[in-house]
């Protein structure tokens, strides 16, 4: 317990805790800066703690300097950095920013303004094991993807859903659409294959007729060579030759009849070859048109060229022009040569125009005020950032006109504004004249402004004969200041009495404006200074008259380069129109086949070469369909019946195409979806068994609380309990634990807030609740200051009854109790170290203390009582 009146320094052991500690300072909520904590008019402070520690205590060591708000660190004796000491001091599990472990007196009236929330994460981190804060924040973090990912898989399913629903309408139209399309695909193999059967249909008749024909004619050969020798025996064998005639008329039927089949068949075979003819026909014709329109083209392309070829050759030309732009561009090198000259000597000019008293002046200005000279350098490069007139510094613009009078001015003017920079304004004072004024030249501007403050125009200069005077020259009415040799006046007349009383102080010695300018000399600079700036615009003309010079060379450059171009292109144009024609005449030729092929050969040589772009799949198509004429007549006239009945479909393909695609889509999305599910439920699992390790641990620490917040509470006839409160179970940010008090029996229990309870029993509450977590005994040491303020004397008899007894546990841990009062007979226990704080200016230094002095004074008193 330490004790002590207000203002000793309690407090200070409490910041001396924290900042030794490596505690922020906006725990202590005093001071933003650690300097500021240090005793008023010492440059640095010293703290120094020992930490209990099994296998050796530690020492740590801060030193704090005011100066910079720099900290030297030092652990057991070893110079060490900051990060060192706070995981150290994570390490023993001490909590200065935990306001349930450390609880300073600014932070008393926090304490009941923190939510449920902050109340839960200070508990676990004060008094829970180590991992229940890490399994709370886990459990948050896994329930906020679990959030995004049933989001992301509601959007998912919401938009496959849509997509499943827009195919399903068009599923429809597009079954229709290939079911047309298919029969349309037989419909064109059905009419590409038809010519093919009719030309081998009617080939393999024309190879029969032609074997009948010729069986025929051999036989008849046959007969007539036997019939020669029977002839001269015709009238010897008359009888025998009756049968062989009716076998001769037999024969001639049959031939007849054969001979009509191959009539037949020669007929059907003419009208195959007028159908070549015709086919021929067309083809030369086409051929013939081709060959027109190439001999047009050729034409077109011939004369073009003549065109093109009626022109000069452009290769001299085309030399001429590249020595042209060699000249022009080493005339505007020479050009470009002469300009950086000219602006060389422009430079020069404007350098050899420096003033040397300014100069001086600027030197003195960096040398004693190097902040003003600094932002003299950045005026000079910004000036353009100004909209009027900017003056530099007074002290380099004010030209006093003798020196011996640059003391009187720089009296006159306060330093400050000899060093101020000067800006243009609207009611600038144009008055200059009177006496003060005459002896200084400045700008306008400054003269101005100098006027207006200062009221230079209005302050007379004396001499030694004026301070002889003095007596008659402060009876003149209008005079305020005025100066004599050595001396400064400032005259003040009573604004009741109309008496005049005098103040006089010493002149001191002109530091910055003895630095003066000759009249003549100036004069003299300013006429160098117009010859320059003649000099300056000649120069300037004949650099605008080279530049409009090396302009025209530009333009006559490029002109010269675009006409080499032309040229060149020219050229090229003819080279193409000589390859093309050359094409052209190469594509005369026809392909025409044999003059001694036959009818029947063409023909073969035509359905060849019509069935040749056949590919090796519309063959294997062609095996899926009839052989016969009629069959193929027979199965198009179905397709074709079947391909009309699909009537009002569109046939753009982009639907289709927009079907086939939303297919892909809902593929990829049933995938995706499935994916995201499975990791939603993983997530889910994983929150399950985080929660299981979290939750139920701290439902029993919060019982534990609760069961020694109650009894506190019972022991001084009121009412409380701690409870773990969620409105939702599964929002795991949301959990936080309340505290419910009731001081009076008439009441009911309410909610611990800043503005239900009194501030005495939100105290009262805080201390309890703080005692609560003491017994659990999960950090070293705790901290509570001045928090007995407010408390009526029964309750905070209560109060420290019960601190008392529960802090001097040997289970609990250590106890810091800070107060600046005590009530009278208070129980105290043996485990107690009872510190009191004697401060002040009369207070004996610690050294000069006499220990049995203190003694002997105590036991007389005691006598004389």
């Amino acid at each position: 317990m330490i004790v002590g009146a207000n203002g000793t320094g309690k407090s200070s052991i409490v910041c001396a805790i924290c900042l030794g500690l490596a505690g922020k300072t906006a725990i202590l909520g005093r001071g933003d800066k650690v300097g500021l904590y240090v005793k008023r008019g010492c440059h640095k402070g010293f703290i120094e703690i020992e930490l209990y520690k099994s296998g050796g205590n530690l020492v740590i060591n801060r030193e704090i300097h005011v100066e910079n708000n720099q900290s030297l660190w030092m652990l057991n004796g070893r110079h060490c950095n900051q990060k060192t000491v706070e995981e150290e001091v994570k390490a023993l599990r001490i909590q200065v920013s935990n306001l349930c472990q450390f609880l300073p007196q600014e932070k008393v009236g926090e304490f009941a303004k923190m939510s449920k929330i902050e109340l839960l994460e200070a508990t676990e981190k004060s008094v829970g094991p180590p991992e229940m804060y890490e399994y709370h924040c886990e459990l948050k973090n896994f329930r906020n993807r679990e959030r995004e990912l049933e989001n992301v898989v509601k959007e998912k399913a919401s938009f496959l859903e849509k997509a499943k629903q827009r195919n399903e309408r068009n599923k429809h139209d597009v079954n229709r659409y290939y079911e047309k399309k298919r029969h349309l695909d037989v419909i064109e193999l059905l009419e590409k294959k038809k010519p093919w059967v009719e030309y081998e249909t009617t080939r393999t008749e024309l190879e029969g007729v032609k074997k009948e024909r010729d069986e025929a004619k051999r036989q008849l050969s046959a007969l007539k060579q036997a019939q020669a020798p029977m002839l001269r025996k015709i009238q010897l064998i008359d009888n025998q030759l009756k049968p062989t005639e009716a076998q001769i008329k037999a024969k001639t039927v049959a031939i007849k009849e054969a001979s009509l089949k191959c009539k037949q068949k020669q007929d059907q075979l003419d009208r195959k070859h007028k159908e070549v003819r015709l086919l021929k026909q067309m083809e030369e014709e086409d051929h013939q048109k081709r060959i027109s329109n190439t001999r047009l083209t050729i034409e077109d392309l011939k004369a073009e060229l003549a065109k093109v070829g009626d022109q000069p050759d452009v290769t001299p030309r085309i030399n001429e022009v590249n020595v042209e732009l060699r000249r022009i561009q080493v005339e505007r090198a020479k050009i470009e040569g002469e300009k950086s000259d000219l602006r060389r000597e422009k430079d020069n000019i404007y350098l050899n125009d420096m003033n040397n008293m300014m100069n001086a002046k600027e030197e003195k200005l960096r040398g004693r005020h190097r902040d003003t000279y600094t932002a003299l350098m950045w005026l000079r490069q910004n000036r353009q950032l100004f909209s009027g007139n900017v003056h530099e510094p007074m002290m380099l613009v004010i030209n006093v006109k003798d020196h011996r009078f640059a003391k009187y001015v720089e009296n006159h003017i306060s330093f400050h504004d000899l060093r101020a920079f000067v800006f243009q304004r609207k009611d600038d004072m144009e008055r200059k004249q009177l006496i003060f004024l005459e002896m200084f030249d400045a700008p306008e501007e400054v003269m101005s402004y100098l006027c207006h403050q200062y009221r230079v125009h209005d302050v007379p200069v004396g001499n030694e004969q004026t301070k002889s005077m003095i007596r008659t020259v402060i009876e003149e009415p209008y005079l305020r200041v005025f100066y004599t040799t050595e001396e400064r006046y400032t005259l003040k007349r009573s604004f009741y009495s109309n008496k005049i009383s005098t103040s006089n102080s010493a002149v001191h010695p002109s530091q910055y404006l003895t630095i003066t300018v000759d009249a003549e000399e100036k004069r003299q600079l300013e006429q160098q200074m117009k010859t320059c700036e003649s000099k300056l615009r000649d120069i300037d003309e004949r650099m605008k008259a080279l530049q409009k010079e090396a302009t025209a060379l530009d333009r006559r450059d490029n002109e010269l380069l675009a006409e080499k171009k032309q040229l060149s292109e020219l050229k090229g144009k003819k080279r193409q129109l000589e390859q093309k024609i050359s094409t052209k005449q190469d594509r005369w030729v026809y392909p025409t086949g044999s003059n001694g092929s036959t009818g029947t050969e063409f023909n073969v040589f035509i359905f060849y070469e019509m069935f040749m772009v056949l590919d090796f799949s519309s063959m294997q198509a062609f095996s899926n369909l009839p052989d016969t004429l009629d069959e193929i007549d027979a199965m198009l006239n179905e397709e074709r019946s079947r391909a009309e009945c699909f009537t009002g479909l569109s046939e753009n393909v982009r639907v289709v195409d927009e079907y086939n695609r939303r297919e892909q889509e809902i593929k990829h999305l049933e995938k995706d979806l499935e994916d995201k599910s499975n990791a939603l439920n993983a997530y889910r699992q994983n929150i399950s068994e985080a929660k299981e390790r979290w939750l139920n641990p701290l439902k029993q620490l919060v019982e534990q609380i609760n069961g020694k917040f109650s009894d506190f509470f019972r022991s001084m006839q009121c009412a409380g309990e701690v409870d773990l409160h969620s409105e939702n179970e599964e929002e795991y940010d949301k959990y936080g634990i309340r505290i419910r008090v009731k001081f009076h029996s008439s009441t009911q229990l309410h909610e611990l807030t800043p503005y239900h309870q009194s501030g005495g029993e939100r105290s009262v509450s805080t201390m309890l609740y703080l005692m609560a977590l003491q017994e659990l005994n999960r950090c070293p040491f705790r901290v509570v200051d001045e928090i007995n303020q407010g408390m009526d004397p029964v309750n905070e008899r209560r109060v420290f009854d019960i601190v008392v007894r529960t802090a001097c546990k040997e289970t609990t841990s250590q106890y810091f109790f800070i107060t600046p009062k005590l009530l009278q007979n208070l129980q105290y226990a043996e485990e107690m170290t009872v510190l009191c704080v004697h401060n002040g200016a009369h207070m004996l230094p610690p050294n000069q203390w006499d220990e049995k002095a203190f003694i002997r004074r105590c036991l007389q008193r005691k006598a004389r009582a």
